[in-house]
């Protein structure tokens, strides 16, 4: 597991153990490295505090603690202490040296069926250990296999049902990861065993073809693909496929049981770990247990966004007699370059404020519009230029969401109905009864798309009532960009369509090969969009040819380190973008690199916005405290950075930004 260096606001000690790294992040808390006295190292479980506060929750940890530490066998990591009552609470399992399932698959590629069936056993016989104990794993995921030179580990078992019904989940959010939550969990929250061997299934097939038995894209898609659709297991072997199909049946009770998995996907003398993953795991890996703080640098932070960035330094210690050596990468960033002289950090003027109580969050900003929201269903729309409250609804649902919001319509989900406002007085106009599946929409000068599964169609915003739909069987269509009267729309097979937005007729196809990762972006007659193996391409508006494209490759593009792409922004003839490491600028027209820039930060790149001959980025969105950064638009150049708070956001000549409890609207007036 890759070790990030601690932040100032990370605690020095839990329990009776000193804290030395980051191992990760997840809906239940923050994870960190810890040394016992005697200097072992455990990975310790951190409960967050808004769980922590829930009476509800800690009753059940005490429960989960308890049976959790009843779970043994070599291929679970096992809990060895904890402290349920704690402020706040928390718990310790063995530390397991390697990497993920996920972080190998992204590496090095997809499994031979050997290697995955020796895989598929391990984790039956971890299922095993863990249903022994009276305990569902119920969030089994590439992320949660840890792979050791020893075999794989279960990791996070029987922990996330301790977080239901707490104040964090009335909303109906599931507990779980799309993709990987069995169809009777998302249709009837039945939870058991079964559950288990389904996501186990649907583990396997990623391993042997490095995605999921049912695709990719938002959350509300994959949850409509497991519970109305077959999986694809086409790429798969016919032996593993017959396997993968019967663990992923619908019904519970069709699935076979971990026992009979067990022993149908055991014992092949040559299974074991494909060779490249061996040989990265028999590597010395190093931690650094730092006594002292940082001085002239500040250590970085790197992002877990769209993939975790790792290493690029360390210094080795010894932990323990037998020099225990475990994964951390530390990164460095200078306070600024040789551009500090040039310009400081602006001085900010407070346009207004605006409390943000009962969770409210900033969800959307636009020229005239500013869009707060909560779990708990509220929406709030503020005049941009002053910060005035324009008008406030309340939809008390299960999945409360903006789907869209402009300076003239709203769209707004609640788990059951999909409701379109009049963006200037809150004037409900029409509602639609979806219960909570519905698809992305994008409105643009006063005209409404929308895709759902396998159509992409024109609504009349006023009304609701549809203009035109088109239909392509097996694909779940993307957010679409409009421009020129063309919709620019990605798939879920990897390609990008040119859509005539008066009719819906497709005038050319572009297939990438490759997941598309962000929105495509239309300027000077290309249409620039990243893949998520972290190419930017540009594809003629006209022919839908490929103009140019940069991949990145060679030995300093890591796709476990740093994968898949930001969203480019053009001016001026230079398009940038963000792929979780880097910041670039290209030539819109050849793709010819201008520069390159590495901030090394720990929650990774994005990019907010390009003006005044800067580029301006932040931390990405699973840092807390965020930072804005300022880059030199010609040359790449460190200009300055400012910390601000989190959320930031930059529409115009406005930066909001979220701190002690309140969105800011600030704008520059000089430098500092």
């Amino acid at each position: 597991m890759a070790v990030a260096p601690l932040q100032a606001d990370d605690p020095a000690r839990i329990g009776r153990y000193r804290i030395v790294g980051r191992l990760g992040r997840g809906g239940m808390g923050r994870v960190y490295l810890g040394l016992s006295p005697g200097g072992r190292a455990v990975a310790v479980k951190v409960v967050r505090a808004e769980l922590a506060e829930d009476a509800g929750f800690r009753r059940r940890f005490v429960r989960e603690v308890d049976a959790a530490r009843r779970v043994a066998g070599p291929c679970t990591a096992a809990v060895v202490d904890a402290d349920t009552d704690g402020d706040p609470p928390w718990l310790a399992t063995a530390y397991v040296s390697g990497m993920s399932l996920e972080a190998a698959v992204a590496a090095h590629g997809a499994w031979p069926e050997r290697s995955v069936r020796a895989l598929g056993a391990a984790l039956a016989e971890g299922l095993e250990s863990v249903h022994a104990a009276g305990v569902v794993h119920r969030d089994l995921k590439p992320s949660n296999v840890l792979l050791a030179a020893d075999g794989p580990r279960l990791i996070d078992f029987g922990i996330s049902v301790a977080a239901e019904n707490t104040k964090l989940t009335e909303t109906g959010m599931v507990i779980g990861t799309p993709g990987y939550i069995p169809p009777e969990r998302l249709v009837r929250d039945e939870t058991s065993a079964a559950g288990d061997v389904f996501a186990l299934g649907a583990v396997l097939a990623f391993a042997a073809t490095g995605d999921g038995p049912f695709g990719g894209g938002a959350a509300h898609a994959l949850h409509y693909r497991v519970v109305h659709e077959e999986p694809d297991l086409d790429a798969l072997p016919p032996g593993l496929a017959d396997v993968v199909r019967r663990c992923l049946a619908k019904d519970p009770g069709a699935r076979p049981g971990v026992a009979e998995l067990v022993a149908e996907l055991g014992g092949d003398a040559d299974g074991g770990l494909p060779g490249p993953v061996a040989a990265e795991l028999a590597r010395p890996q190093i931690i650094v247990p730092s006594d002292t703080e940082p001085t002239a640098v500040d250590t970085v932070r790197r992002r877990p966004r769209r993939g975790r960035a790792a290493a690029m330094a360390g210094v080795a210690a010894a932990l323990c007699l037998a020099v225990v050596a475990v994964a951390t990468l530390l990164a460095v960033r200078s306070s600024g370059g040789e551009g500090d002289d040039a310009a400081g950090p602006p001085q900010w003027k407070e346009l207004w404020s605006f409390p943000l109580d009962e969770e409210l969050r900033l969800v959307k900003a636009t020229d005239r519009t500013v869009y707060l929201s909560s779990e708990g269903g509220d929406l709030y729309a503020l005049e941009a230029d002053s910060g005035v409250e324009r008008w406030k609804r309340r939809y008390p649902g299960e999945y409360a969401e903006l789907l869209d919001g402009t300076d003239e319509m709203a769209y707004y989900a609640d788990g059951r109905y999909t409701y379109a406002l009049d963006a200037r007085n809150g004037e409900q106009l029409w509602k639609n009864e979806d219960h909570g599946i519905n698809g992305p929409i994008t409105t643009v000068n006063g005209r409404t798309f929308k895709t759902f599964v396998g159509s992409l169609f024109e609504i009349d915003p006023r009304t609701g009532e549809v203009l035109w739909r088109k239909r392509t069987d097996g694909v779940v269509w993307e957010d679409p960009a409009v421009a020129a009267g063309v919709l620019y729309v990605a798939d879920d097979a990897d390609a990008v369509h040119a859509v005539d937005a008066e009719n819906g007729d497709v005038l050319w196809r572009f297939d990438a090969g490759n997941e598309i990762d962000t929105k495509p972006l239309f300027a000077a007659g290309n249409v620039y969009f990243g893949s998520k193996d972290g190419t930017l391409y540009a594809v003629d508006a006209d022919t839908g040819r490929e103009a140019w494209k940069h991949r990145f490759d060679g030995p300093e593009w890591n796709p476990a380190v740093a994968d898949n792409a930001g969203y480019p922004i053009v001016a001026d003839g230079v398009v940038y973008y963000e792929n979780t490491v880097y910041v670039c600028a290209f030539d819109a027209d050849t793709g010819r690199p201008l520069w390159t820039y590495e901030p090394g930060l720990e929650g990774g790149v994005m990019l907010l916005d390009v003006r005044d001959g800067q580029v301006l980025f932040r931390d990405g969105p699973d840092v807390g405290d965020e930072t804005m950064y300022a880059l030199d638009a010609r040359t790449g150049e460190p200009l300055w950075d400012d910390a601000l708070g989190e959320s930031t956001t930059v529409v115009g000549d406005v930066v909001y930004y979220e701190d002690g409890g309140e969105l800011h609207a600030v704008s520059a007036t000089g430098r500092a």
